[in-house]
């Protein structure tokens, strides 16, 4: 099962815009969009808010089913998920890396990989020293979240062009 971030979207078309690599965009359709992927409220939300270019195209696929919602048990990974962004020491983040965490759907995805034992899909590369953001795979190996980039997910879906 598959978590889907924000910026899968926004990588994937500035790397395989579609109409150069139709074929791959023709095989997302039938991967992403299936009952093992799914995107939080908040990344659907975020998607929504941006107005990325294939914004469409989500919308005329996702389907409602696909879009988790939070339940009692995510909010208490996601308290979680805040108590360690805040408390994390060696070394700790910066307030503004805190707050810029928990104020987009990263946090969101993590609470909810933890929650649901699912993989996050993500560009976002580890930073374990780093102080001023807080990198989705960081936060996700607190928890034991599997993170996999858009190659990896490629890979697991066996999807070649």
């Amino acid at each position: 099962m598959y978590l889907i971030d924000t910026n899968f979207l926004g990588t994937i078309t500035n790397l395989y815009p579609d109409d150069v690599f139709p074929t791959l965009w023709n095989e997302l359709e039938n991967t992403l969009f299936t009952d093992d992927v799914f995107f939080h409220a908040e990344v659907d939300a975020e998607l929504r808010k941006w107005g990325h270019p294939k914004l469409q195209w989500y919308l005329d696929h996702v389907q409602p089913k696909q879009i988790l919602q939070t339940d009692e048990a995510e909010l208490e990974a996601y308290e979680r998920v805040t108590l360690w962004a805040e408390e994390k020491q060696d070394p700790a983040y910066k307030q503004a890396a805190v707050d810029d965490f928990l104020n987009v759907a990263d946090s969101w995805l993590v609470a909810s990989g933890a929650r649901h034992g699912y993989t996050i899909v993500s560009n976002e590369t580890p930073a374990p020293n780093a102080i001023k953001r807080i990198k989705i795979p960081d936060a996700a190996a607190a928890f034991n979240v599997e993170c996999k980039t858009l190659l990896e997910f490629l890979r697991a879906r066996r999807i070649t062009v």
